[in-house]
């Protein structure tokens, strides 16, 4: 349907549609002054009524209206203003026709030719669609796939862009975990993602590394001797990086922990062999769960009644006697309750970030390397020291169960697949040995 305008003349019934142009017939055509109820004269220039003329709404006008929605729900659809439309006359001049409104009707006006109309165009919405994704979701629903399919073909291709820019597996299971909690759906669980990661593992395969990155008895040998020794003739920083890089390895735990280990009471608890900590209440550890929240950090004395010279050597070691004179060096100027404190700077007293401890443990590293005259290990991190202790425990006889419960795992195959290394073993060279020995006579 199809509304009748007054005072245009019917010779032309092709009109054209462009936004921010004027509307105008084909070929040549004067328009006659046109009369406002006001009495006041307005001159049609270039086909289009000048701006002082109100807008209320707009319609489309066609001699056909193929591929239209339903009038009714035209009709309910509300009918806004656009400044880029042309302006019309007020209802004594032009009357609101009751018209579907279908992007159909429109027509493009070429700047080179006559008006050609687009009946072909599919209806669709002007709105963004839902979820804030781009046009390319409108049509892949047009193809008949469900939102859900449409969300894993964009994750897909996301996870296809990290691929190629060289992220890993891992990182790239993380960004899974994250767009399924954004969209509130399992993509992990999804057999087009199962496949692509399983395709991505052959592609790239992530290279576990089982050899040790430094060595831990060079590192304790020198933590035993000057700089470092004795603690009280030892400078701020190096008693810093002596304790943390103890602390460390002792506990087996994360930076964030670490960082979070208070001094206030009930937290920490000082016996004659070790020190407790707690964490305190209000840190989040990386799992949250009550048994990652209540887990009790040990640091236990070693050789604290040392009865020879190589022992008291040991003793050098004892992590409660190091937190004991950390503890007592920084208490002038301490301002937080947190166990590890700058040292130094503005912020001195103020308590370590988890980027600061990191520097920390790294520097300690390289400095006992440095003072044994050992070259440093390339590509020092902090996270190393939770794998290198856990591995010298298993090694010296410590139980999975123990291990686990240290390092807060629930599972000893976190440690089994992730954190064991290869640690120097003479029994290993038995096998070969063995066999070389066919070189001696019988």
């Amino acid at each position: 349907m199809v509304s009748q305008p007054g005072n245009l003349p019917t010779s032309n019934q092709r009109l054209g549609h462009a936004p921010n142009r004027p509307i105008r017939h084909e070929g040549e055509f004067k328009m006659p002054t046109i009369l406002l109820s006001g009495g006041r004269r307005v001159q049609r220039s270039l086909g289009r009524v000048q701006p002082s003329l109100e807008r209320k709404s707009y319609v489309c006008l066609s001699p056909n209206s193929p591929n239209c929605e339903s009038t009714q729900e035209n009709l309910a659809r509300p009918v806004k203003g656009d400044p880029d439309l042309p302006k019309l006359a007020k209802k004594k001049l032009v009357p609101t026709a009751e018209v579907p409104i279908c992007p159909a009707t429109l027509y493009s006006t070429d700047s080179e030719g006559p008006a050609i109309p687009r009946s072909d165009f599919p209806s669709r919405s002007r709105k963004t669609p839902s979820g804030g994704l781009d046009p390319e979701f409108e049509f892949l629903r047009s193809q008949g796939l469900s939102r859900a399919v449409i969300t894993t073909l964009k994750v897909l291709d996301f996870l296809q862009k990290g691929l190629e820019i060289g992220l890993s597996t891992s990182t790239l299971k993380v960004q899974i975990s994250a767009l399924s909690a954004f969209f509130d759906h399992p993509l992990a669980d999804h057999r087009w993602v199962k496949r692509f990661i399983a395709a991505a593992n052959r592609i790239r395969p992530q290279i576990l590394k089982r050899v040790p990155s430094w060595d831990l008895s060079l590192v304790l040998d020198a933590l035993s001797r000057p700089p470092f020794e004795p603690l009280k003739d030892a400078s701020i920083k190096n008693l810093t990086l002596k304790t943390s890089l103890l602390v460390a390895v002792t506990s087996a735990r994360r930076l964030g922990e670490l960082q979070a280990i208070s001094i206030r009471e009930p937290y920490m608890c000082i016996l004659p062999d070790r020190i407790t900590l707690t964490l305190d209440p209000s840190f989040v550890p990386k799992v949250a769960s009550r048994f990652h929240k209540n887990q009790e950090i040990i640091l236990p004395s070693f050789y604290g009644n040392p009865s020879s010279s190589k022992e008291l050597e040991w003793h050098s070691l004892d992590v409660r006697r190091s937190v004991l004179e950390y503890l007592k060096a920084t208490k002038p100027w301490r301002k937080d309750h947190n166990l590890f404190v700058q040292f130094q700077g503005k912020n001195k007293g103020v308590k370590a970030s988890k980027t600061t401890i990191a520097r920390w443990l790294k520097t300690a590293i390289a400095s006992c390397y440095t003072e044994q005259g050992k070259e440093v290990p390339p590509n020092l991190k902090a996270h190393s020291t939770r794998a290198i202790s856990a591995s010298w425990a298993e090694k010296r006889g410590a139980s999975l169960e123990q291990i686990c419960r240290a390092a807060t795992w629930v599972s000893s195959s976190t440690f089994a697949k992730h954190y064991r290394l290869d640690l120097p073993n003479s029994q290993d060279l038995a096998f070969g040995q063995k066999v070389l020995q066919a070189v001696v006579p019988p």
